[in-house]
């Protein structure tokens, strides 16, 4: 769906820099590699080059700025920035402390309107530049963090954020207002701001450490996922290494069909809420109890893959006589249609799957209200679907208080496509970043109560097969699914793991992850699990302690190739009216 060739925005401050003095033996062997491996075995040597030069230079890894941070808030140069000219608003040193090295803070805006933070090791800087994403609608400057992968790496990233072009409001639906009858702001939003943000970040770290970055990366989770992932299709050649935790690569189909469903088979007839925090916990605690222990560990409290699971609300309807730890008829029949997902009066999936059993813990306050009450006391109404509605995807002043009116039909669905085709990254022709010799890592987790885990995997599974399969797909992407873990973290087993270190292995030491290992807590007791890449999941050995995992090893999933049958699904659409003798031509269409 919505899939094109996306134009590759080049810039001179975007393209790789020269790394200084080498020796003339490594000089000669990137010749070599241009003539032998073109293009992707210059990339390869280029990084050899890195490490080799480290190495020559012999003094110390990290690289220190070559000018006071005060002078780049009156460089005059950054104004001139070809197609982004910027300003610099403040530069200010900030002392090390609560985890963070000595740096330098710079604020500034890109044109027309980017707002951004950079934040500059002063002493400790050791040539890599990781720029963050930001969730939501974003419309703010996010709080950066160093990575506790520094510590092991032995320095730190250079790190940059934006608002993505915009500012937001508080307030009902304000999330939504900067795209009102702006297409400029919409793609700014879509992408543009991200690899505004890249080429400005660039020229300011050259001129502070008098280099550019050995190393870029990009990490974002949920709309910063999305971001992640525009960037791997849309300018393939300027990061080395993405991130893209939680995407919300099928952003139309999530916001106006998934969302928007979502609060509507949550409404009674008199508005208010037919599931809150109460059912939400009952719901979640028999899904538990019904589909834990697939890992091969009865009794463990991870559901590992919710496909494993048939799990029906209906199981808990409460009997005659029974007020507690039940559902009632109208609350099961919502508890199903949540797990449905949307459908069209065809019974035809509008995305692909609905909330992934085990994410019911999360649902309050996202999903359904906390509290008896109306149920636009959710921010899936206020926050997501109504904003997208309104100022996004319907013409000025189409949509009213409450997005009643939005149809669950093939037309609405393909009414998506102008606003959809500047959001949603769902390109699966990554071969020019996998030429570049980007690394990519996907994550989510299985129990997400905010971008169901079905797209992503629906996303993966046609990467891989329209680039030679799981194996060779793997060589430049993988992906990772996290049992237990939420939106972006947390979960009901508040799991910790670390994605960036291994992706940085990854680029810079040609070691791809083989497994991330998941830190847990089930009934106060602390559980480590193998994470391995897709489709492999963690079976346990038979024998040694459950709780560690190094007791599991790895297994290929059952349901590895079970594409999920939407209608904007790359194999599955079919539009009303169309029969097989043209289907394939429909395919190839949104291919």
């Amino acid at each position: 769906m919505f899939q094109k060739r996306f134009p590759t925005r080049r810039h001179p401050l975007a393209a790789g820099a020269g790394l200084g003095a080498v020796t003339l033996a490594l000089a000669v062997a990137v010749a070599v590699a241009i003539s032998a491996g073109g293009v992707a075995g210059a990339h390869a040597v280029n990084r050899t080059l890195i490490r080799a030069s480290r190495a020559l230079a012999a003094v110390s890894p990290t690289i220190p700025a070559k000018m006071p941070c005060s002078a780049l808030a009156t460089d005059p140069s950054f104004v001139t920035i070809p197609g982004n000219p910027t300003s610099i608003a403040s530069a200010t040193v900030v002392p090390a402390g609560s985890g963070n090295p000595e740096y330098c803070d710079v604020q500034g805006m890109i044109a027309p309107q980017t707002h951004f933070e950079l934040k500059l090791p002063i002493d400790t800087w050791q040539g890599r530049y990781l720029q963050n994403g930001c969730g939501g609608y974003c419309g703010a400057v996010s709080s950066q963090t160093f990575p506790s992968c520094d510590a092991t790496l032995g320095g730190d990233f250079a790190l940059a954020t934006d608002d993505e072009g915009h500012a937001s409001e508080g307030g009902l639906g304000g999330a939504g207002l900067f795209s009102f009858n702006s297409q400029k702001l919409r793609e700014e939003y879509g992408y543009q701001s991200e690899q505004s943000l890249y080429v400005v970040a660039r020229a300011i770290i050259t001129a502070f450490y008098g280099q550019p970055p050995d190393y870029s990366y990009y990490d974002g989770c949920s709309d910063g996922g999305r971001e992640a992932m525009e960037m791997a299709e849309r300018y393939p050649d300027d990061f080395n290494g993405i991130i893209a935790g939680a995407p919300e690569i099928i952003a139309g189909p999530l916001n106006a069909e998934l969302q928007t469903w979502d609060y509507r088979v949550n409404t009674a007839p008199d508005g208010s809420a037919i599931l809150t925090a109460t059912q939400a916990a009952i719901l979640h605690n028999a899904v538990i109890s019904a589909c834990q222990g697939d890992d091969g560990v009865p009794g463990d409290g991870i559901i590992t893959d919710p496909r494993d699971c048939n799990f029906s609300p209906f199981s808990i309807v409460c009997e005659p006589g029974q007020t507690s730890n039940c559902l009632t008829e109208q609350q099961a029949r919502t508890a199903e249609e949540l797990y449905q997902g949307p459908v069209d009066p065809q019974g035809r999936h509008l995305y692909p799957g609905g909330l992934p059993l085990g994410s019911e813990s999360s649902w309050p306050f996202f999903q359904i209200p906390v509290s008896p009450g109306p149920s636009t006391a959710a921010l899936v109404y206020s926050g997501l679907s109504l904003p997208y509605l309104r100022f996004m995807l319907l013409p000025p002043g189409q949509l009213g208080p409450d997005p009643s009116q939005w149809q669950f039909t093939d037309q609405a669905f393909h009414s998506m496509f102008p606003a959809a085709n500047v959001q949603d990254a769902m390109s699966t022709d990554l071969s020019a970043f996998r030429a570049h010799g980007g690394k990519l890592i996907i994550w989510q987790g299985w129990a997400d109560q905010a971008i169901p885990t079905f797209g992503t995997v629906d996303y993966y599974e046609t990467l891989a097969a329209r680039n030679g399969g799981y194996a060779a797909t793997q060589q430049f992407a993988r992906m990772f699914l996290f049992p237990t873990v939420a939106h972006c973290g947390g979960g009901y087993a508040n799991s910790s793991f670390d994605v960036l270190l291994p992706l940085v292995r990854w680029v810079e030491d040609g070691i791809a992850p083989s497994q991330i290992i998941a830190t847990d807590t089930i009934g106060g007791q602390t559980v480590t699990r193998p994470v391995y890449p897709y489709p492999e999941v963690p079976m346990y050995n038979g024998s040694g302690p459950t709780d560690e995992a190094s007791s599991f090893h790895p297994i290929v999933s059952p349901h590895a190739d079970e594409y999920s049958p939407w209608i904007g699904n790359y194999l599955f659409y079919q539009p009303i009216g169309v029969g097989p003798g043209q289907q394939e031509n429909a395919r190839r269409g949104r291919a």
